[in-house]
């Protein structure tokens, strides 16, 4: 079982990443926790094809990007500190998909009234007022999440570097990936720091903030749902919780191999208190490469 924890919470901002919303998830191959038995949140999705990847030519409110060939330094992320989680209990999340994403654990801590399913985490998992935090590793996400094909648009970060001091520096941004997914409103990148006992410093994300459309039609979309990313594995579950109006706070951790993906989320009859207890939780992360 988890651990009874007042884990204190990482700093926000850039070179940390320590804060957010969400269900928890691993891309593909979905994180099952060491110290829990989950109980199961009930699939929505159905089967999708084997997609492939099109890799690109090599080459607060937060305003909206806008498109460039030029490199994108991606600023840090400026946002309050996250509040503590109360009589929380600690989980850790060993990686099933080690050659997909190289870290080895994620450690977090949930309140009271939690759920910790197969593949989602949250509260009132399956409700209108649903808040949620899931961790992925996928090689690619849907163009378009409500009419999907098999070809990948690859993943933000698989084309980036560094500057000297260790800022994130984005190519073909926003051409590809979340940035580019049709129909959703996404806020301009910002870069902040996850919480790593393998790194003195924590290791670097990017962070991004999407919603769904307002007006989306579930039923219009293929199979009736809408799916940001397909599983990393044949069979596995993709990224198909959402509904009309919906926001995701999206981390990239930049990770070798490819990036431990974050992605929180909460809908629009979801309720201030347990948006609170969302970000808590994602200042409670600690993710550990070694």
């Amino acid at each position: 079982m988890g651990a009874p924890s007042d884990r204190r919470v990482g700093r926000w901002g850039a070179p940390r990443i320590s804060a957010v919303l969400g269900a928890i998830l691993f891309a593909g191959t979905c994180l099952t926790a060491c110290f829990v038995t989950p109980e199961s949140a009930a699939p929505t999705g159905t089967p999708v094809a084997e997609p492939s990847v099109l890799l690109p030519e090599p080459s607060v409110p937060l305003p909206l990007p806008t498109g460039t060939d030029a490199p994108f330094l991606v600023p840090a992320f400026e946002g309050p500190e996250p509040p503590h989680v109360k009589n929380g209990t600690t989980h850790v999340l060993e990686n099933p998909n080690r050659g997909a994403s190289d870290f080895h654990t994620v450690e977090y801590t949930i309140p009271p009234g939690w759920e910790v399913g197969d593949v989602y985490i949250g509260n009132h998992l399956g409700e209108p007022g649903e808040v949620a935090i899931s961790f992925w590793t996928p090689s690619g996400v849907y163009s378009d999440p409500c009419r999907r094909s098999t070809d990948l648009s690859p993943i933000d970060l698989v084309v980036h570097t560094h500057t000297d001091s260790g800022e994130l520096v984005l190519m073909n941004y926003p051409q590809i990936g979340l940035s580019a997914q049709d129909g959703r409103a996404a806020t301009e990148a910002r870069s902040l720091i996850v919480d790593d006992p393998s790194e003195d410093g924590g290791t670097i994300a990017l962070r991004l903030e999407l919603t769904v459309p307002a007006d989306l039609d579930l039923a219009s979309c293929d199979d009736g749902v809408y799916v940001a990313w397909p599983g990393s594995n044949a069979g596995d579950r993709p990224n198909d919780n959402h509904v009309a109006g919906q926001t995701d706070i999206i981390y990239q951790v930049d990770v070798d191999l490819g990036p431990l993906v974050i992605d929180a989320s909460f809908r629009p009859e979801s309720s201030p208190e347990d948006i609170e207890e969302l970000y808590a939780v994602l200042g409670s992360i600690a993710m550990d490469r070694y």
